[in-house]
């Protein structure tokens, strides 16, 4: 029996902290050991990368992974230029800088989403902590009565009171016309690329689950 595929979207040249995903942190590499933690969960990581250094780097660690185009707008518009051969309905994207997203967590996200499955997509979120308030690199949300994402901003406002973390599901038909979706001005100006979902009438279920760590986006996200 195939096992089920957690997409890894990575590329090398991170513009606030130039490539983080091959830095050793505890021991690790950033990359090495979000895949492990798909692996332990029985699910099979595929990192997506159009980046050379970053395919060597698999290659070497026998990673599975997908050579995509260098250059892409978002993780998701990765990993959708990837997926045509997939036979699953149900596609999950885990960005790799989440170092600090535990096993227990995707496992419930994935069963969470499971019994939601009149949505088209899924997305994780934590409760923000006041530190998080200033921090321009914390995406925070805002969601309605049934979970579901109404609004992202990174400048705090009121009720705004979720911040994102890199889990998501996709129905593949709709992850799959990604990048056919009508372009949104939100994504580009504030580069929270699932604004261009809503701005095209696609439902973001969300689960929210405690005390989940912010994923690293600067060094400073390491001095914890």
């Amino acid at each position: 029996m195939k096992k089920e595929k957690i997409y890894i979207p990575a590329r090398y040249k991170s513009k606030r902290f130039p490539g983080k995903l091959l830095k050793n942190i505890n021991g690790n590499p950033m990359l090495l050991s979000i895949s492990k933690k798909v692996k332990k969960i029985g699910f099979l990581p595929i990192i997506v990368t159009g980046d050379k250094i970053i395919i060597n780097f698999a290659k070497k660690n026998k990673i599975n992974y997908l050579r995509s185009k260098s250059k892409h707008i978002s993780g998701m518009s990765r990993v959708s230029e990837v997926i045509k051969k997939n036979n699953s309905q149900i596609i999950y994207i885990l960005f790799g800088d989440e170092l600090f997203l535990s096993e227990k967590h995707i496992k419930k996200f994935i069963k969470f989403f499971k019994k939601k499955k009149k949505y088209n997509c899924w997305h994780l979120l934590t409760k923000i902590k006041e530190i998080d308030k200033n921090d321009l690199n914390v995406v925070k949300c805002a969601v309605n009565q049934k979970n579901e994402i109404i609004d992202f901003t990174r400048k705090y406002k009121k009720k705004y009171n979720y911040k994102c973390v890199g889990l998501f599901a996709f129905k593949k038909d709709v992850l799959s016309k990604y990048d056919k979706l009508n372009k949104s001005k939100k994504e580009l100006s504030m580069k929270v690329e699932q604004f261009k979902l809503l701005e095209n009438n696609i439902k973001i279920n969300s689960l929210a689950i405690d005390h989940i760590q912010n994923s690293i986006n600067s060094k400073k996200d390491l001095e914890v």
